[in-house]
């Protein structure tokens, strides 16, 4: 059960958990979350994960559209699972203005960064996954809209996109208010610059020209399971899922999947969007993998490096608001550029590799294993 000092809560999930037919609760442990929280819970019946989802993704438009897909994505061989039903029918449950579900627990391992097929496995996943949700209507009631950076203060504008180079630059804005040094000041414009770059190469015309897909919107390895080496057990969490372009998802999968493996505590904001680093060799193999299940077009290889660096923009802007405000601007500015530098000198290499026919996407041994060994951005 919760720890000593946490009767309140206990209260309140042995409540939400009564709405259930489960049978007697025999332990509730804490399973982390950063945007929310989870518990996994036993019981007679079985072991179950309830869910608190996290505030900009709680609307009652946002979980009709979530449970739909699951369900849709259930039903085309996609593994994933749909929450359980209370004793009412009902899919999730309200309490004190936050939204909690609870869902069948799934048994796994986490992705191993040292094997190339479950790198691999990932991406082949993630194009099973744009298959399956293509086909899938939304809610009639469905409109899209993206609350992505509201909780940082400095903006309240919302947008029907992900990583919107206008509220980027509205929010890189204030982040420069923040900088107390002109070499501080100097990062943010940097970073401004890119972002005004991302009007021209990742405007609304390109995205909305390539945004024909449902795309899952947070593709990390917190959010999948393997039953064994490169084989799938479980895609989770769609609290982000929207319309939007492949890309996107493929450039979750270079940034989060495809870095060199290091430790990574999940429960902890500063690690899990600690700037990571990259092997040509790594990154094509990823792009290769998905390529070759559903390839991707011109126009969508194009717009790659740029989602790449909207991406790992909005991973600091996003991840500002669940830190204390006197280390937001540290937290925004370690190492920021490092991934975008990457991406810059080796991004024709990372074409070259996956795309060219004949592309070398050779693993040498260190590529899966030394986190020291990566290609220089010097």
């Amino acid at each position: 059960m919760a720890e000593d000092g946490e009767g309140e809560l206990d209260t309140l999930l042995l409540t939400l958990l009564s709405e259930y037919d489960l049978g007697p609760v025999e332990g509730i442990e804490a399973a982390g979350g950063t945007a929310g929280r989870t518990w996994r819970v036993t019981t007679p019946r079985g072991a179950y994960l309830l869910r608190l989802r996290g505030a900009r993704t709680s609307s009652e438009a946002h979980l009709a559209f979530d449970h739909g897909l699951r369900a849709h994505l259930v039903a085309g061989g996609i593994p994933t699972v749909e929450a359980a039903s209370t004793r009412r029918g009902a899919r999730w449950l309200r309490r004190q203005g936050r939204a909690y579900e609870l869902y069948p627990f799934v048994a796994g391992r986490p992705f191993d960064p040292h094997s190339r097929a479950d790198l691999e496995g990932a991406a082949r996943a993630l194009a099973a996954f744009h298959r399956a949700a293509r086909g899938y209507a939304p809610p009639p009631s469905w409109t899209q809209t993206v609350a992505q950076y509201t909780s940082l203060g400095f903006s309240e504008r919302v947008s029907d996109r992900m990583d919107d180079p206008r509220l980027q630059l509205a929010n890189l804005i204030g982040v420069r208010g923040l900088a107390r040094t002109e070499e501080e000041a100097r990062l943010v414009e940097r970073c401004i610059a890119r972002v005004r770059a991302l009007h021209e190469t990742y405007g609304d015309e390109v995205y909305r020209r390539l945004a024909g897909y449902i795309i899952h919107g947070d593709y990390t390895p917190a959010n999948v399971l393997y039953r064994r080496e490169g084989e799938i057990a479980g895609v989770f969490d769609f609290d982000w899922a929207m319309r939007g372009p492949r890309c996107l998802d493929v450039a979750y999968g270079l940034c989060f999947f495809a870095a060199e493996p290091r430790r990574i505590d999940g429960a902890d904001i500063w690690s899990l969007t600690e700037a990571g680093r990259w092997t040509v060799a790594r990154c094509a193999a990823f792009v290769r993998a998905y390529h070759d299940a559903w390839p991707l077009a011109a126009a969508e290889i194009e717009a790659l490096p740029h989602a790449f660096c909207s991406l790992w923009l909005s991973k600091r802007l996003e991840g500002m608001a669940k830190v204390d405000p006197g280390q937001r601007f540290r937290f925004f500015a370690r190492d920021i550029e490092r991934p975008l530098l990457w991406m810059d000198a080796h991004w024709e290499a990372l074409r070259r590799a996956a795309f060219a026919p004949g592309g070398d996407v050779t693993f040498p041994k260190a590529a899966m294993g030394d986190a020291h060994d990566h290609d220089s951005v010097e």
